[in-house]
């Protein structure tokens, strides 16, 4: 099924810029908001204004490529941290398996020494009753 394009408007940098694109249009604004935000972030730097327009561009490039590396970065450590703890969790459920069947083992074994307990106990007594 293909997805119905989009179009919207949107305010960056007091300006209306028309959007077009497959996502939704809640997603376009998000977008278009963080692009103005940051525009709004460097605009605040004193030397920013004396930069002419294409070096203003590649500071904005920049600034977002920066947010950019840092989300990826944060995104591998946790990915890291995940597998760490999959990988722990799975040992542990390994470790859980087999004392269980160990327990298993240990019921088996108490369950067969006391019917040999039993057993002996009914030899035990024919033995006596067969003595007297």
């Amino acid at each position: 099924m293909e997805e119905q394009r989009r179009k919207m408007e949107v305010i960056i940098d007091g300006r209306v810029y028309t959007l077009a694109g497959n996502e939704s249009e809640e997603y376009m604004q998000r977008i278009a908001s963080y692009v103005n935000g940051k525009i709004q972030e460097i605009k605040e730097i004193p030397s920013y204004k004396k930069l002419n327009k294409e070096y203003q561009s590649i500071l904005l490039a920049l600034n977002i490529s920066d947010d950019l590396y840092k989300t990826k970065e944060v995104v591998a450590m946790m990915k890291e941290e995940y597998d760490r703890k999959d990988k722990e969790i799975f040992e542990k459920n390994q470790e859980i398996l087999t004392e269980k069947m160990r327990l298993e083992t240990s019921k088996k074994l108490v369950e067969e020494y006391r019917n040999k307990i039993n057993e002996l106990q009914k030899r035990i007594i024919e033995l006596e009753t067969g003595i007297r």
